[in-house]
C-alpha cells in the first residue's frame, strides 16, 4: 500500500514556499506515495501539478485557524495508517500540532523556512507582538512534531537549539541544469535586477534610494513582484524616472530579466533559502545579498562566490554597485565560482534525503 503525504501551506502562490513544494511533489516518487495539497483559496500551481496526479483541495476559507474543521474533515475521508501531514510556514505549524498532534494523533511533519532571528526583527507594534506570540508557541510546539526541516543548515542548527527538536536540513530542489554563459555587459549602462514580494522584510526601498543617490553610473533597475508596499514603493520612484521600473511578477519575465540582467541585488533583513538568488546564479548573473541570517552564506561560500554588505548599509551596497564597472572580471569569476556551488545542492540529492526521512516517520 502506498504511503500518502500530505502537504498544507496556506498561501499556495508562486513565491519561494510554493515553487519549493511544487518541485518536491514533482519529484517524490509516485510508486511509494499517494500526494495531496490543501492550500487557503487557489492554489498557482495546480495546473501542472494534476500532470503528477496529486489531488488538490483549495478551501473557501480566509483564515488558516478555521480551515482546520475542513482539512480533519480531509484527513478522515482520504489518509490511512502510514499517513504523513506536512506543514509550512511558522503560524500554520504551530495550529497544525495544536489540531493534529494534540487534538487528535496523526503524524507530522513541519517546514520551516525561515531563520529563527527573523522572529526578532518586527516593523510595528503589531508585528512584534505577534512574531512574540509565535516565537514563544514555536518554543511550545515544535518538539512535539515527529520531524521538523529547514531548508538551510544554519536554519536547522540554530531552530534545533531553541525548540530542543529533533531537526534536520533539506536544501530545496534547484533547477540547476543550465549550464554556465558568461554575460556580454553593456559598457553604457548596468543592468539590475531584484525579484521578491513588496513587503517591509525584503528592503527594496533600500536599493532605490542607494540608486537614486548614486550620480557616477548609468543604470537600469528591475523590480519584479508585487505585494503591500507596491504604491509606497512606486511613490518612492517618482512616476517620471525612466531608470527604475516595477513590474508585476510572472515566469516569462523573469527568465527574460534573468538573462539580460548584469547584476542582482538581494537586500532582504532575513531569508531562508532564497530561490531568487539560486536562479540569478543558474543564469550567471553577479549577486549582491545582505549579510542576513539563513542559507545566503551557503549559496554565496561566506563571500567567495558572492558580494555580502550589512543590512541597510546603503554605502557599502553604493560602493559595490559601483564597482562593478572597474572590477567586472572580478565579478563574473565570483559568479562562475557560484555556479560551480551550486552542485553541492543537488536535486536528487535532497529528494532521497527527504524520503529517507519521511520513510523512517510512516
Amino acid at each position: 500500500m502506498k504511503k500518502k503525504i500530505f502537504f498544507f501551506l496556506p498561501n499556495f502562490k508562486s513565491g519561494g514556499a510554493g515553487k519549493s513544494i511544487y518541485n518536491l511533489c514533482k519529484y517524490l516518487n509516485k510508486r511509494k506515495y499517494d500526494l495531496f495539497i490543501i492550500s487557503l483559496g487557489k492554489n498557482s500551481y495546480k495546473r501542472q501539478l494534476k500532470k503528477y496526479c496529486i489531488k488538490i483541495f483549495e478551501l473557501d476559507v480566509k483564515k488558516t485557524f478555521f480551515a482546520f474543521s475542513y482539512i480533519i474533515k480531509i484527513l478522515k475521508a482520504n489518509s490511512s495508517k502510514n499517513t504523513l501531514f506536512i506543514s509550512n510556514i511558522n503560524y500554520a505549524n504551530v495550529l497544525t500540532i495544536f489540531f493534529l498532534k494534540i487534538l487528535n494523533s496523526y503524524k507530522v511533519a513541519l517546514i520551516e523556512r525561515t531563520p529563527l532571528a527573523e522572529l526578532d526583527i518586527s516593523y510595528n507594534v503589531k508585528d512584534y507582538i505577534k512574531k512574540k506570540v509565535i516565537k514563544y508557541l514555536m518554543f511550545f510546539f515544535y518538539k512535539k512534531a515527529d520531524l521538523v526541516i529547514s531548508n538551510s543548515k544554519y536554519g536547522c542548527e540554530t531552530l534545533s537549539k531553541f525548540t530542543n527538536s529533533h531537526g534536520e536540513f533539506v536544501y530545496p530542489l534547484l533547477d540547476n541544469k543550465i549550464k554556465y554563459k558568461k554575460k556580454k555587459t553593456n559598457k553604457r549602462f548596468i543592468k539590475i535586477l531584484t525579484i521578491g514580494r513588496l513587503s517591509e522584510e525584503k528592503k527594496i526601498d533600500l536599493i532605490i534610494d542607494t540608486l537614486k543617490d548614486t550620480k557616477d553610473i548609468n543604470f537600469k533597475f528591475i523590480i519584479l513582484g508585487e505585494g503591500p508596499l507596491e504604491t509606497k514603493l512606486i511613490n518612492k520612484i517618482g512616476h517620471d524616472n525612466s531608470k527604475i521600473k516595477i513590474l508585476k511578477y510572472s515566469k516569462k519575465r523573469e527568465k527574460f530579466f534573468l538573462k539580460n540582467s548584469d547584476l542582482y541585488v538581494n537586500s532582504s533583513d532575513f531569508e531562508g533559502f532564497p530561490n531568487s538568488v539560486v536562479d540569478a546564479i543558474n543564469y550567471s548573473v553577479p549577486v549582491i545579498a545582505t549579510k542576513s541570517h539563513g542559507g545566503i552564506y551557503e549559496i554565496l561560500g561566506y563571500g567567495k562566490n558572492g558580494f555580502l554588505f550589512a543590512q541597510n548599509n546603503k554605502s557599502q551596497l553604493k560602493s559595490l554597485i559601483t564597482s562593478y564597472f572597474k572590477n567586472k572580471s572580478i565579478f563574473q569569476k565570483k559568479a562562475l565560482l557560484a555556479h560551480k556551488n551550486l552542485k553541492k545542492f543537488s536535486p536528487r540529492e535532497s529528494i532521497n534525503k527527504f524520503e529517507r526521512l519521511i520513510d523512517k516517520i510512516i
